[in-house]
C-alpha cells in the first residue's frame, strides 16, 4: 500500500494529538539532584529527592529508582506527626530501605535549603531522624543526620570465606581486627584489610555473596583499610547485590555511622569525629565525617554528615 503524504500528514496529527492528550493527564513529579559527601559537583553519591510524592504508588516509586538508576531515590510525603517536618521514604533500584545515609543527608539539604531551615525531623521506617543543614549558597552546603546508636554481632562467615567475597586471599584480612556484622537500621557484614593497596585490590565476587548472604533482606559487604594519611583516618569500600548482580557504592552514610563505632569500641579511633573515605577507588571521591560519643564498648551518639551540591533539577511524569 503507497502512504501518500495527505494521509502521512493525518496519521502524524493524529499521534501528536494522542500524544497531547496523554501527557496532558500524567501529573507532574519535581525532582532535585545531588551529590552527597562532596564539595564539587560530579563526586559523591548521586541522589534523586522527590520533593512532593504524593499520589505515587509503592510499584511506581520502586520504578522510578529504577529509571534513575541511583544507588538511592528518595521520595517525600506530609509527615504523619504534624511535630515533624516530613516522611522520606528510600529506594534503591532494587529495594526500599527503612533508612539510608546519603539519602538523609541529601534530603535534609534540599529541603532545609528550600524551606529555610537549618534544623528538621525526618520520619524514616526507623522512627524519627534529626537533621541539621548548613547552607553555603543555593548550590553548595552540607547536612548531618543523627544515627541510632549501632549493634555489633558475631559473624558466621570464616576468614576464608570474608575472603573469597572480596575476591581476595585471607593474606589480605588485617590480622587482629574481627570480622563482624553490625548496623543502625540497615546491616553489613564489616571487613577490615591490611593496607589500601588490598582496598584498591578488592572485587565484590557475586556468586560468593549469594552463597553466604542467601534471601537475608541487605546482602552488603563494607570492607575498609584502617590506614590514615594526613586527609582521612580510614578508607572504605562497600559491595552489595541488586537482582543478583554486584555494584558498588560509592559513599555509603548507613555503614559510615556503625564503622565509626566499631572503630572506637576496637581501640582504633578514639571517641570524637572520624574522617572516612569512600568511592575513590571507583572516580567518585567521597569524604564523610562521623562523630561518635561515648567510649569503647559504651557508645552514646553517632552522626553522619558531609558536603552537598545540587547539580541538576527537573520534572518526571508517572
Amino acid at each position: 500500500m503507497v502512504v501518500t503524504r495527505a494521509v502521512y500528514r493525518q496519521r502524524v496529527a493524529r499521534l501528536a494529538d494522542a500524544a497531547a492528550r496523554y501527557t496532558r493527564t500524567m501529573p507532574d513529579f519535581r525532582f532535585v539532584q545531588v551529590d552527597v559527601f562532596t564539595s564539587v559537583p560530579f563526586g559523591g553519591n548521586q541522589l534523586a529527592v522527590f520533593t512532593d510524592a504524593r499520589g505515587l504508588a509503592d510499584a511506581q516509586m520502586q520504578a522510578i529508582a529504577r529509571e534513575m538508576n541511583f544507588s538511592e531515590s528518595t521520595f517525600v510525603f506530609p509527615p504523619e506527626d504534624v511535630a515533624h517536618d516530613a516522611r522520606v521514604r528510600i529506594f534503591t533500584p532494587g529495594q526500599e530501605l527503612p533508612m539510608a545515609g546519603h539519602p538523609t543527608v541529601g534530603t535534609a539539604w534540599v529541603l532545609g535549603q528550600e524551606r529555610g531551615k537549618h534544623s528538621l525531623v525526618f520520619e524514616l521506617g526507623v522512627g524519627p531522624t534529626p537533621v541539621t543543614v548548613e547552607p553555603i549558597d543555593s548550590f553548595r552546603g552540607a547536612a548531618t543526620m543523627q544515627q541510632r546508636v549501632p549493634e555489633f554481632w558475631e559473624a558466621t562467615a570464616s576468614r576464608s570465606e570474608a575472603a573469597s567475597l572480596l575476591s581476595l586471599t585471607e593474606s589480605a584480612l588485617h590480622p587482629s581486627l574481627p570480622i563482624l556484622n553490625g548496623g543502625a537500621g540497615v546491616d553489613y557484614l564489616y571487613i577490615p584489610l591490611c593496607s589500601r593497596t588490598d582496598l584498591a585490590a578488592a572485587r565484590a565476587n557475586a556468586a560468593a555473596m549469594d552463597a553466604y548472604f542467601g534471601d537475608a533482606f541487605h546482602r552488603a559487604v563494607y570492607a575498609f583499610c584502617p590506614e590514615g594519611d594526613t586527609t582521612s583516618d580510614v578508607r572504605g569500600r562497600m559491595f552489595f547485590l541488586v537482582n543478583g548482580a554486584p555494584l558498588e557504592d560509592p559513599a555509603t552514610g548507613s555503614a559510615a555511622g556503625p564503622l565509626g563505632g566499631y572503630l572506637v569500641n576496637q581501640g582504633v579511633c578514639p571517641p570524637g569525629a572520624i574522617r572516612l573515605q569512600q568511592g575513590y577507588e571507583m572516580g567518585r571521591p567521597s569524604d564523610i565525617v562521623v562523630t561518635v560519643g561515648g567510649a569503647p564498648g559504651a557508645l552514646e551518639s553517632v552522626t553522619v554528615g558531609g558536603g552537598v551540591v545540587k547539580v541538576a533539577e527537573g520534572t518526571l511524569w508517572a
